[in-house]
């Protein structure tokens, strides 16, 4: 295998600690010298399994069409996954996993990476089975073939790499790295802390005598009888509530006038008891007021009605979802139609390498959930049917056909960016 442009792209990976890098290299070498499908990478709790796994995915992206496993699934959901993730398409039931992949599979070759492999037992021998190079993530061996590759306990200079913000002394770190005990999640956090809080007794407050818990009770009594027979009374009389009326729109005569000044204010008496507070009505029972008042004016000779200003109207405001990408511009398209798939990428960087390297395709893209992981998808869109998406697919360029596009209907393409929107508005801010 041709390793000449994995190798500059994993000297771009600033994420690594020195023990990863060295086992990447470790494979990039054993890649390039022996002919190999099946390797295995056998690590302990906490060794780095899933980082590298991670790693893995990113780092072949361009020159494989990469599947990971990482979540514990039935046999049936597995062969879903597989199909979804390297052709966009559902598992067909009653047809082996193999013959599915047959019929599909493009120029670019296929990639498997199974991390936490032991979830997997019994789907296993079917997966080793697949024409497909695959790697695997376990505690132990289980592959009945193929190339093995320890991952090596963590070293000084990964601790010190982990704990460079803590700016501990070399003394520090040799201790926190050998409680750790090659466990990278317990060297972030130190079991000999929970050990030395486990020695440290706990503060037991000594029991109180009777006769001081008598006094107490005592003491609290005479307070609060205290405040019962002195605290002053409020002399604030209740505040009386006036209920509002709706009012014709109709002007009254100058003698009606005066007589409801005679009696419009006159306080109630207060009383004892609290009187409830009734809410302002709500902009429908406003509504229908006014259109009650505008059936009394009608009654009403046209010198006495009297027309009040309209109510101003308060816009609601809009809720308008953005996008990273192009998505407004796809859920907005037919969804019988059909579009191009060229690519499925999994971070940014990755995103601008393809817009540099083909400015001139006027490509959409969107981004979709899957498997916990974000991916952006590029495309080319709308096209009224297959013929002319295939039309256009002749016209790509080399690079990109043999990448092996697809053509994918626009309904599918809009239920995965409805899906990961629904995704986001569920997590709570």
């Amino acid at each position: 295998m041709e390793t000449t442009e994995l190798q500059a792209k994993l000297a771009s990976f600033d994420h690594l600690l020195p023990s990863q890098r060295e086992w990447t290299e470790r494979l990039l070498f054993q890649l390039a010298f022996n002919d190999v499908d099946h390797i295995e990478a056998v690590g302990a709790v906490g060794s780095g399994k899933s980082t590298l796994a991670l790693t893995l995915a990113e780092l072949f992206s361009e020159q494989y069409n990469v599947a990971l496993l990482n979540t514990a699934a039935g046999d049936d959901q597995v062969a879903g996954q597989l199909m979804q993730q390297w052709f966009g398409l559902p598992a067909q039931a009653g047809v082996a996993l193999s013959e599915q992949i047959a019929a599909q599979a493009g120029t670019m070759p296929l990639l498997l990476i199974i991390d936490n492999t032991e979830q997997f037992s019994t789907i296993l021998p079917q997966l080793q089975n697949l024409s497909c190079l695959l790697f695997s993530f376990s505690g132990k061996p289980l592959l009945d073939d193929g190339l093995t590759l320890t991952i090596n306990r963590p070293t000084s200079a990964d601790a010190e790499s982990l704990l460079l913000a803590e700016q501990l002394n070399p003394l520090e770190i040799t201790t926190r790295l050998a409680d750790a005990d090659g466990n990278l999640h317990l060297l972030l956090r130190p079991a000999a802390q929970a050990r030395s809080a486990a020695i440290i007794p706990e503060y037991t407050k000594p029991a109180m005598p009777p006769f001081k818990a008598v006094y107490i009770v005592i003491a609290v009594v005479l307070v609060a009888m205290l405040l019962y027979f002195f605290w002053p009374e409020s002399e604030t009389p209740d505040t009386p509530v006036r209920i509002p009326v709706p009012i014709p729109a109709v002007t009254p005569e100058p003698e009606d006038v005066i007589a409801e000044q005679d009696t419009a204010f006159v306080e109630p008496v207060p009383e004892p008891e609290l009187i409830p507070t009734i809410p302002p009505a709500a902009p429908e029972q406003i509504v229908t007021d006014d259109s009650a008042i505008e059936a009394e004016n009608a009654t009403v000779p046209a010198e006495q009605a009297v027309s009040e200003p309209d109510a101003p109207e308060v816009e609601e405001p809009l809720v308008v979802e953005s996008f990273k990408y192009d998505e407004t511009e796809l859920l907005g398209m037919d969804k019988q139609q059909v579009a191009l798939q060229l690519a499925v990428l999994s971070s940014d960087a990755s995103l601008q390498r393809f817009n540099k390297a083909y400015p001139q395709l006027g490509s959409l893209v969107y981004q979709r959930n899957w498997q916990g992981k974000t991916q952006r998808v590029i495309l080319l869109a709308p096209f009224s049917n297959a013929a002319a998406a295939n039309q256009q697919l002749a016209q790509l360029p080399e690079a990109l056909r043999t990448g092996g596009p697809f053509v994918k209907r626009l309904q599918a393409v809009q239920t995965e960016i409805n899906a990961l929107r629904r995704n986001q508005q569920s997590v709570p801010e």
